[in-house]
């Protein structure tokens, strides 16, 4: 398969020992003065430019080839920082993931389907000892509670380095998940839950989230705008069908900035905006398909660019 061939290209490049899917020991001895550069700004926030070590500017790039399940083989890249996969069904991460203590973005993309995204990706709890991870860009993945244990060995883990997740599924938007991620400022979440108003009110713990988007979320919306962080500042709806006089809490969030209602995002033809709502909404985007009838005045959103 093609990318098991670049992924040999790779390997050839750091000179180690490889499994083949079928168990057979590949050894790897010729050095290859190559490495694919993959010019993008992710790659600039990898690089060391301190050193120059090609190992620590390592990356593995399969968007392009279709995968069905974890190559094993990229286990071997310890050194691994950026890692972008393609496949079209769910995908099982393996334990041992925990060998990449390196790895900063992990990215997966799949195909999207109508409201939910098809493939659901499952992470297995020893990613919670990958804590140079920032960047995790999903489909839809699940996320374990952090193991009781860790705490009991004499540290903590917990996800501090992260700043960028999607799509969180729901149901793993618990409190022992939520405290592991507090520093993120990025965050995607994706399911339905017929319990989501106690599970969302754990948001209110992520003291630097500025960006949330929601995707077919909601069985009941939190009373209260207080259910979110104050920092937010852009907030994206899709898929969620609220009802149009819930962007009534949305407009008291203290500091939002941007406002995105994508397809289905509320259900409803007609919206009346609260007079003292969105006091610094400056972007206001609605792509919906139910909206008919829309009664705002410069008083609804003052300052809207």
């Amino acid at each position: 398969m093609i990318w098991k061939e670049r992924l040999r290209s790779v390997c050839k490049s750091l000179s180690i020992d490889v499994q083949s899917s079928s168990g057979r020991k590949v050894e790897m001895e010729q050095k290859l003065d190559y490495v694919r550069a993959l010019p993008s700004p992710v790659h600039r926030q990898l690089r060391d430019h301190d050193d120059n070590d090609l190992l620590k500017r390592t990356l593995l790039e399969l968007r392009h080839s279709v995968i069905d399940n974890f190559p094993l083989e990229i286990l071997s890249l310890i050194w691994l920082r950026y890692l972008s996969l393609l496949c079209h069904g769910n995908l099982d991460i393996p334990p041992e993931i925990c060998r990449l203590w390196n790895l900063q973005t992990f990215i997966v993309q799949g195909l999207q389907t109508y409201i939910v995204p098809s493939v659901l990706v499952t992470f297995p709890e020893e990613i919670w000892g990958l804590m140079q991870l920032r960047h995790l860009k999903l489909p839809r993945f699940n996320l374990p509670d952090c193991p009781s244990g860790s705490v009991d060995k004499g540290r903590h883990l917990d996800f501090s380095n992260l700043q960028t997740i999607s799509y969180l599924s729901l149901d793993c938007c618990t409190k022992e998940v939520i405290m592991g991620i507090q520093n993120v400022k990025e965050l995607g979440i994706c399911g339905y839950n017929t319990n989501s108003n106690s599970i969302l009110n754990n948001l209110v713990l992520l003291q630097q989230l500025e960006t949330l988007s929601f995707i077919f979320c909601f069985a009941q919306f939190p009373a209260s705008a207080k259910a979110f962080p104050a920092t937010l500042k852009k907030l994206k709806l899709e898929s969620t069908f609220l009802s149009w006089s819930y962007l009534d809490i949305i407009a008291d969030l203290p500091n939002l900035e941007v406002l995105k209602l994508m397809g289905f995002a509320c259900d409803g033809k007609e919206w009346h905006p609260n007079v003292r709502g969105f006091t610094r909404l400056k972007l206001l985007l609605i792509e919906d398909y139910f909206l008919e009838y829309w009664n705002a005045t410069d008083d609804n959103f003052p300052v809207l660019e």
